[in-house]
């Protein structure tokens, strides 16, 4: 396995994490913060030219808050990275998270060589979280070829 795929899959799962669906009322500021452990479900690679990789990603990931009050929630994430032949590489796509009271979050990713943490952005929801704006940001690691895990941290603004 090249080192710019594995930096692929420790990185798309990162995306995962950018979902954070805690408990929440209207008109409140949510933050959490916690542990997310995500599994790659699909890496196709595509090698243009020598050194140039084009991946299609799709995965799932866990979130646990800090909290264990707070509501749980799984993230199903899909995203396109670049690897380029000076080594340097992004990435980015979208993930829809689902509470354990249903409600979801959808948020858009980036990731790359150039960042230090990977943000994402609220871009809409359901339920509690219908019109939510906010964001955050998440890191992790791989453990295996298709498992990684790090922490994220979120703040959503509720109307």
């Amino acid at each position: 396995m090249t080192n710019n795929f594995k930096r692929l899959l420790v990185a798309f799962p990162a995306t995962l994490i950018v979902l954070g669906c805690g408990a929440a009322q209207a008109g409140k500021t949510v933050e959490e913060a916690g542990v997310l452990v995500c599994v790659s479900d699909k890496c196709d690679e595509k090698e243009p030219e020598k050194g140039h990789k084009l991946v299609d990603y799709s995965g799932r990931c866990v979130k646990v808050p800090d909290d264990p009050a707070a509501l749980k929630a799984t993230e199903a994430c899909e995203g396109k990275y670049e690897y380029m032949p000076d080594g340097s590489w992004k990435g980015s796509g979208t993930c829809t998270a689902t509470n354990t009271g249903g409600d979801t979050i959808s948020v858009t990713w980036e990731e790359g060589s150039h960042l230090k943490t990977n943000p994402y952005k609220a871009t809409g929801g359901t339920g509690k979280f219908k019109d939510v704006d906010g964001g955050g940001t998440y890191q992790y690691d791989q453990l295996t070829e298709t498992l990684f895990g790090g922490r994220y941290s979120s703040k959503w603004e509720l109307p």
